[in-house]
C-alpha cells in the first residue's frame, strides 16, 4: 500500500532533554506546508491525528501541540477531543473578537489548555492578548524574534505561565533560555520536524455532506445509520477516532451501530465537521485509494459469507459480522497485530473469538474471507461446509474472478 505525508512532527523537551510533547504541522500530499485556510490546516491535523494515525503511535503518554483557528473554537468540535492530549496554540496573527475570547475562556474554565505561540513584548500584542493571559497555560518565544532583557523585565506579563523557547538551533541558545527560566525547549538543535507518512483511509466528500445533512434534518436514527454503514472509510476512521478520544465507547460494542448510539448525536455531528473542515475526503470523480478499496471489498465479502452461511441472519449478526471485518482491516492499516487491537479496543467475546480463534460462525465467515482474498477456494469451502455453503457458491463470489 502506498503511504503519503499529511503531518510533521517535532518533539518539545525538558531542560534535561527529555520528550515532553510534540507540535504537530500541517503538510499536504507532497510535504509541503502551505496553505491559505487555517482552519483548514487545523482540522486537517487533527483529522489526520485522530482517525487516521490514532494518538497511541502519534502522541503516546506525551502532549500534541496543535496550531489553532480562532473560529474553530466556535464550534463544539474542541469538545469531542481530549483534554489530556491537547495542547492549542493560538498563533501571534489569530483573529481577535469578543466571542472567541469568550469560546477560550470557556474551555478553560473546563480543563482545556491553551498556549501562545510567538508571544512577544509588543504593545500591539499585549493589547490584543492580554484580555486571555488569564486561561494561557504555557507561552512560547521565537528566539530569533525575542530580546532577551525583555524577559528579565519586571513585572513579567509572561511569569505565570510555562515557557518555552522555540528555533533553537545551538547550545549556547539553549543554555541561555535554561538560565532564564525557560522550561521546555525546541529547535533544529535537538531534532527537526519530522515528516509522518501512513496509510491513508479516505471517504467521498459527497458522502460526508449528505451524511451531515441527513443529521441536521429530521431524520430517525436508523435513516442515518443505513446511510453511514454503506461508507466503509467513514466507519474505520470512526473507531480510529474514539480509539483516540473516547475509547469506553468501544468498551464491549457489537456493532458500529452501538458505538454512534454512546457517541449521541452532538458528538457525531462535530466529528463529520471536522472531516468536512478539513477536506480530507476525495471527490466523487476521483479515483478511490487502496486503503479505501481494500476496505470496502472486504467488508462486502464478509456480509456476502454471512448471508450464504446464514440466510435469515437477524440484524444484530449482520452487524457484528460487519465490526468483525472493520476491526480485522485495522490489522492491514495500521501494522498492528490483531492480539494488540483486540487488547486495545475491548470488543464483545462474540467478535474478539471470531477475530483470534475463527470460532463461531463470525470466526468461520472471517477467516473464509481471507481464504477467499488469497484465492484459496478450496480451503474457504470446507471452512463454510456445516452451514451448507457449495464450492460452486464461493466461485461466484470470489474477488477478482
Amino acid at each position: 500500500m502506498t503511504k503519503r505525508p499529511t503531518l510533521a512532527r517535532q518533539p518539545i523537551l525538558n531542560g534535561d532533554e527529555t520528550i515532553f510533547g510534540y507540535e504537530f504541522y500541517y503538510r499536504d500530499e507532497e510535504g509541503k506546508c502551505s496553505f491559505d485556510d487555517p482552519r483548514r490546516a487545523t482540522s486537517s491535523v487533527l483529522v489526520n491525528l485522530l482517525n487516521q494515525i490514532g494518538t497511541k503511535s502519534s502522541i503516546g503518554d506525551h502532549l500534541a501541540f496543535i496550531n489553532t483557528d480562532g473560529p474553530l473554537l466556535l464550534t463544539d468540535i474542541i469538545r469531542t477531543l481530549p483534554k489530556d492530549k491537547f495542547v492549542f496554540e493560538l498563533t501571534e496573527d489569530m483573529r481577535h473578537t469578543a466571542q472567541i475570547h469568550e469560546a477560550i475562556r470557556y474551555y478553560h474554565s473546563i480543563g482545556y489548555r491553551f498556549a501562545l505561540d510567538n508571544a512577544s513584548f509588543n504593545p500591539d500584542y499585549f493589547e490584543r492578548f492580554a484580555p486571555i493571559f488569564e486561561c494561557m497555560e504555557f507561552a512560547k518565544f521565537d528566539v530569533n524574534q525575542t530580546d532577551i532583557e525583555q524577559l528579565n523585565s519586571r513585572p513579567n506579563p509572561y511569569g505565570q505561565m510555562k515557557l518555552i523557547a522555540q528555533r533553537i538551533e545551538f547550545l549556547e541558545v539553549f543554555e541561555a533560555y535554561r538560565m532564564l527560566g525557560f522550561h521546555y525547549f525546541q529547535g533544529f538543535y535537538f531534532a527537526k520536524s519530522h515528516l509522518i507518512t501512513h496509510n491513508h483511509i479516505d471517504p467521498k466528500n459527497g458522502d460526508v455532506l449528505s451524511l451531515f445533512s441527513l443529521l441536521q434534518s429530521d431524520a430517525s436514527f436508523e435513516e442515518i445509520y443505513n446511510s453511514f454503514k454503506q461508507q466503509c472509510a467513514l466507519s474505520l476512521q470512526l473507531i480510529q477516532f474514539l480509539t483516540s478520544t473516547t475509547p469506553q465507547h468501544l468498551d464491549k460494542a457489537s456493532s458500529v451501530k452501538e458505538m454512534i448510539e454512546r457517541m449521541g448525536k452532538n458528538a457525531f455531528m462535530q466529528w463529520l465537521l471536522l472531516i468536512i473542515y478539513s477536506k480530507s475526503g476525495t471527490s466523487s470523480t476521483g479515483e478511490v485509494n487502496e486503503c479505501t478499496l481494500l476496505s470496502q471489498k472486504r467488508v462486502n465479502l464478509v456480509l456476502k459469507l454471512l448471508t450464504l452461511a446464514s440466510p435469515n441472519a437477524n440484524p444484530s449478526l449482520i452487524e457484528s459480522a460487519r465490526l468483525v471485518a472493520l476491526y480485522s482491516l485495522l490489522e492491514n492499516l495500521l501494522n498492528i497485530p490483531i492480539e494488540q487491537i483486540i487488547h486495545d479496543l475491548h470488543p464483545s467475546d462474540e467478535i474478539k473469538d471470531a477475530l483470534l480463534v475463527s470460532s463461531g460462525i463470525l470466526g468461520r465467515v472471517y477467516s473464509a474471507t481471507i481464504k477467499l482474498e488469497n484465492g484459496d477456494i478450496t480451503t474457504a469451502s470446507l471452512l463454510l461446509k456445516s452451514y451448507g455453503v457449495t464450492h460452486e457458491q464461493l466461485e461466484m463470489i470470489i474477488p477478482n474472478r
